[in-house]
């Protein structure tokens, strides 16, 4: 170290010059960095969605999920494997180790479906493959919102989506809230008895004409000319003409058999903002995109767009998670400000201007520094990177002080100032060395935190590790060279002049403090009594009237989730009637700035009974002056008594997101006991368990369908095709599919569907139906029964078992749910269920376990190599071991701090607040 101090010193030039292209450097650096609200992290799952029309949540399991299952078993580095069945569909989600190369992982999981895709049904459609990551989350929903028709809002929604996705940062826009175009070919079902048609007929007229004939080329010698032979539908003109039947007489074509137009599919979800029917586009970014340039291309964009929309047709932005970032940046630069002020202030009260300066500027440098480490790492500006940044603010000038203060005492005993830089550098190397890396060693075991905690909580120490190690950089060489230049006077300090202008202030202060300390070491027994003393007494009061301990600790809401719960067999119209009846009252709150509600079950993952969900955001400053938590204490208020439908509001939370704050899987192996003991669970959940809500179950709630009960021998006796009954009673809901045709306004596909008119689509109007056999047309009623029966909606397993979970959260803000969780396992302890019932918590409370866990190692670890490095400085255990002391009193100290301000332990931030303080000691 000594050669690098002076080689920095003999070029002092080449030193300055670095430095200033640091500033720059990191200064532009600080432009193009990534910039996202949350850290960015590789979800460690990978999903196999398959897609079977019509197949029973049963048969999806047995034949789909069971056999992806077995081989998927087999995979390296899996640790679950979740399955859920419904209607003509099966997904599986293989969740693999965090951290595991989920590159390696998609090769892994193709392998092994393209082994076991040949035992799928041959109806089945080809396995889809998925890796999920925060890039497949949208960052703002953007709504088109008005009275204008579903077709117009459609359009221009469209538009704007190719607009948006040429910007460099947008991944893709999804469209929601708009059913998907169809050519339907509305059929009168005399017409089709009348001409003998069969719906057979219809599907290889359409089939058979909408096909690619390559015409091919023909050379004649004086020039070769292309022949076409057009063979696919582009208009729907062209479906219209179809030739159906033919006679020596007479053609039939698909128009003669009924109405031909191009609509939209029947709705299966709605979407609402502010009230308002609406047609959503969610913008995802591509990763490791900066989420600020991205809003503000597309929010100019948008304002570029907005003079071609109709009247009648705003757009709104919701859910924007942009302005988290946008925050985070603007509270960085101001806390950064405010830090160097303070800085200045007190350093050149204490030091003088030139030290201050000297000093101060080392703020700057090292964040400076830190950006251009981050920029290279690839690591994007996150809170949690910010947060790292504010907790090294507080201890990257402590070098710099101890440099420039033992340089001016060298200057006051008559050291020429580069001299006195040069000696301070090279004799404070060791001590501040030791310092900063006993301040590193209480965050180093954070950076190997494991799980999804520790994906997510890493940033912090990672920042902390780079800005400390650049104040090391800062303080050992810059400040040498700056202070060689820029130092103090020998003259004024050899003349007894002083820049200090708080000094007479200063010296007050060590006066009283050394009266003080002067009479604690004349009665060391009674000091040390009276502090062990002290420590007992915060401890034992804190065992008595702490607030216990919290995942993460509690920030004013600013956003809330919203789930609707309603039982029965609803329509689409039906579920949008519930929905808006909670909107209307939620909108009566003034304070709510946007609500965005959808319908449609298939959106999300949950119980059957679930009939819509969305998100509203509050106005952090209203002129009633309310918190977020008592805007949001107030929705829940005027939506609990709403007569057969049940809301819940859930606060988002800050930290790594779980489904539910508590969440308790159930495992066996009959599907019937999961059940009975899922229902005993939730049963003791909401009436043997006080202050929890949002208490909800995957259990499926009973509901009714038809089953169409074929006589297969009776069937086969009448020369009956079973896919023809299929086909048949297609007609009466959404209609066969015939074919597709791309018309030139669109850029999707559009499907050909055939059904009966409206009037004739009734459960009643199956007896009257007619299939095709040996013996002509026979009515479908002489060997199928409509029978009612229990809609069974999904079929769910986890690692080979039978799995249902419960969900629950706190009734409020001051209900611990670490306390409740205890509670609750004490009585499932106390239970006798089924042998081969399993009871896990899991979620946020299993996470909360391995945090402790590793904190108590971490916390122990850092301890051990903070010894171990005050021992190389010290070579002593007496005064190693009398500093470590520190450790125990600022962890009282932190205790103190929580019995004050009345607030519980955060597991994860409290228990960086821990290490923050020992290393502070």
């Amino acid at each position: 170290m000594n050669k690098i101090v002076d080689f920095a010193l003999s070029k002092g030039k080449t030193t300055l010059t670095i430095a200033l292209l640091v500033l720059i450097a990191g200064s532009y650096s600080r432009t193009i960095i990534p910039v996202a609200a949350d850290p960015s992290i590789q979800l460690p799952l990978v999903s196999v969605s398959v897609f079977l029309d019509g197949a029973s949540p049963n048969d999806a399991s047995r034949l789909i999920a069971k056999p992806l299952e077995n081989r998927l078993r087999s995979v390296p580095g899996i640790e679950e494997i979740s399955s859920s069945s419904t209607l003509g569909f099966a997904r599986l989600v293989a969740e693999f180790e965090v951290g595991h190369d989920i590159d390696a992982a998609l090769v892994d999981i193709k392998q092994a479906v393209e082994e076991v895709k040949y035992k799928l049904p041959l109806e089945a459609e080809d396995p889809q493959i998925r890796e999920y990551s925060f890039a497949t989350f949208p960052v703002m929903n953007l709504s088109l919102i008005g009275n204008g028709p579903l077709r117009q809002k459609v359009f221009f929604a469209k538009e704007l989506q190719d607009q948006l996705e040429g910007i460099d940062e947008v991944l893709s826009i999804d469209i929601s809230g708009a059913p998907d175009e169809v050519l339907e070919a509305i059929i009168d079902k005399s017409k089709l008895e009348t001409y003998g048609i069969t719906l057979r007929d219809l599907y290889l007229a359409v089939s058979n004409n909408n096909v690619i004939i390559p015409g091919g080329a023909q050379d004649t010698g004086d020039g070769r000319f292309n022949i076409e032979v057009p063979g696919v539908f582009e208009t729907a003109q062209d479906v219209y003409s179809i030739p159906v039947k033919v006679t020596p007489s007479a053609v039939v074509t698909l128009g003669d058999l009924g109405e031909i137009r191009r609509t939209f599919k029947d709705y299966s979800s709605y979407s609402k903002v502010n009230g308002k029917d609406a047609v959503t586009l969610e913008v995802k970014l591509r990763e490791g995109a900066n989420a600020i340039d991205a809003k503000r291309a597309i929010m100019s964009n948008i304002s570029e767009f907005e003079p071609y929309l109709p009247e009648n047709i705003e757009i709104v932005k919701t859910d924007d998670e942009t302005i988290w970032a946008e925050k985070m940046i603007t509270e960085l630069q101001g806390n950064i400000v405010t830090a160097i002020f303070l800085v200045m202030i007190l350093v050149v009260a204490s030091m003088g201007i030139r030290v201050g300066m000297l000093v101060g500027l080392s703020i700057p440098f090292c964040f400076l520094l830190t950006f251009i480490v981050l920029n290279i790492a690839n690591i994007e500006f996150n809170f949690l990177v910010m947060m790292g940044l504010l907790l090294g603010l507080g201890m990257l000038i402590d070098g710099s002080i101890v440099v420039t203060e033992y340089a001016d005492r060298k200057i006051s005993e008559g050291v020429q100032r580069i001299e006195a830089y040069r000696l301070a550098s090279k004799r404070m190397f060791y001590p501040i060395l030791s310092s900063t890396a006993t301040t590193i060693a209480a965050f180093t075991p954070l950076i190997f935190w494991p799980g999804f905690t520790g994906q997510f909580m890493r940033f912090l120490p990672i920042a902390v590790f780079i800005v400390l190690s650049a104040s090391l950089v800062y303080a050992m060489i810059v400040v040498p060279v700056l202070g060689a230049v820029f130092g103090q006077r020998r003259s004024s300090l050899m003349s007894g002049e002083s820049e200090k202008t708080g000094e007479v202030v200063f010296d007050r202060i060590s006066s009283f403090y050394s009266k003080w300390v002067r009479v604690f070491a004349k009665n060391p027994f009674e000091t040390i009594l009276s502090v062990f003393f002290l420590l007992s007494v915060i401890i034992i009061s804190y065992d008595r009237f702490g607030k216990g301990t919290v995942y993460f600790p509690y920030v004013d809401p600013v956003a809330a989730e919203v789930s609707i719960r309603a039982r029965g067999n609803f329509s689409a119209t039906e579920s949008k009637d519930i929905v808006e009846q909670v909107e209307d009252r939620l909108l009566e709150i003034q304070e709510i700035k946007s609500l965005y509600l959808r319908t449609g079950s298939e959106w999300f993952n949950s119980g059957g009974d679930v009939v819509g969900r969305g998100f509203f955001e509050v106005e952090e400053f209203n002129s009633k002056g309310l918190t977020g938590q008592q805007i949001i204490d107030q929705a829940k208020l005027v939506v609990a008594n709403i007569p057969g439908i049940i809301v819940e509001i859930s606060e988002q939370e800050g930290g790594p997101a779980f489904e539910n704050p508590i969440e308790i899987g159930i495992f066996g192996n009959t599907e019937n006991e999961v059940v009975q003991v899922t229902r005993m669970v939730e049963d003791y959940a909401k009436n043997g368990v006080t202050g929890l809500a949002n208490i909800s179950s995957t259990l499926p709630y009973p509901q009714i369908e038809w089953k169409i009960d074929v006589d297969k021998q009776k069937a086969a006796q009448l020369g009956v095709n079973i896919s023809d009954v299929g086909a048949i009673v297609q007609m009466l809901t959404n209609g066969f599919k015939a074919g597709e045709y791309r018309p030139d306004d669109s850029r999707d596909e559009v499907e050909i569907r055939v059904r009966f008119k409206r009037d004739e689509r009734s459960l009643t109007g199956i007896d009257d139906l007619k299939v095709p056999s040996s013996r002509g047309q026979i009515p479908i009623s002489s060997f199928i029964k409509i029978i009612p029966k229990e809609n069974r909606q999904s079929v769910v397993r986890r690692n080979g078992k039978f799995f249902h979970e419960i969900g629950a959260a706190g009734a409020n803000k001051d209900i611990l749910i670490d306390e409740k969780v205890k509670e609750m396992r004490q009585w499932i302890d106390q239970q006798e269920f089924p042998s081969g019932i399993f009871v896990q918590f899991r979620g946020q409370q299993e996470e909360t376990e391995e945090v402790n866990s590793f904190l108590s190692v971490a916390g122990i670890t850092a301890i051990f190599l903070m010894l171990v490095l005050l021992l190389t400085q010290f070579n002593s255990f007496y005064q190693s071991i009398l500093i470590l002391s520190a450790v125990f009193m600022s962890a009282t100290g932190v205790l103190l701090g929580l019995l004050i301000t009345g607030q519980p332990f955060g597991t994860t931030m409290t228990g960086m607040d821990c290490c923050l303080s020992w290393n502070c000691c």
